[in-house]
């Protein structure tokens, strides 16, 4: 006997699949600044830009916890709520002078870099981040970056621990 039930089976599926795409929020495409971006802070001429890359990781048991290095200790409480991680150790960092109006730098480590472009905006500076395992591109992000309102990126999960990309205006 003839059953039609691989065509009833596709007329729901594709009903399905219309209902999902109407019930569907919108596709952003204008870039969102993120939420603890403060616009105002003007970019000054003297401005650095430092970034890491540094290693998240929880203590294992029986061991004591590394110390978090200085360039870290303001960020503590930020780092332990949105990441959860008992000790942070950087990989590698680099401070470039942003004196131009495009300017571009690489923070080096053993086996992980990140290439970094920044260009002045009016409230801070845009950055375009990639962040490289050897040659091969593993994550790559676009974020407004301003004094006072340093950028945590979560990288890769390692061997050892989370990978995490710091971003900071210093003056």
């Amino acid at each position: 006997m003839f059953s039609n039930k691989p065509a009833i089976l596709a007329l729901v599926l594709s009903c399905a699949s219309v209902a999902c795409l109407e019930a569907q929020s919108p596709i952003l495409i204008e870039p969102r600044k993120p939420f603890n971006f403060r616009p105002g802070a003007k970019p000054a001429a003297d401005d650095k830009v430092w970034s890491a890359v540094v290693l998240g990781s929880n203590v294992k048991e029986g061991d004591k916890a590394t110390p978090l290095p200085s360039e870290l200790a303001k960020f503590a409480p930020q780092l332990s709520k949105c990441f959860g991680y008992d000790q942070y150790r950087i990989l590698g960092s680099a401070t470039k002078a942003m004196d131009g109006v495009v300017e571009r730098w690489l923070v080096p480590t053993q086996n992980f870099w990140v290439s970094a472009t920044a260009t002045r905006e009016q409230g801070g500076y845009l950055v375009n981040m990639e962040f490289f395992h050897d040659k091969r591109s593993l994550v790559s992000a676009k974020a407004m970056l301003s004094p006072g309102s340093p950028i945590f990126v979560r990288g890769p999960v390692h061997v050892r621990g989370q990978i995490i990309m710091v971003f900071e205006v210093k003056r």
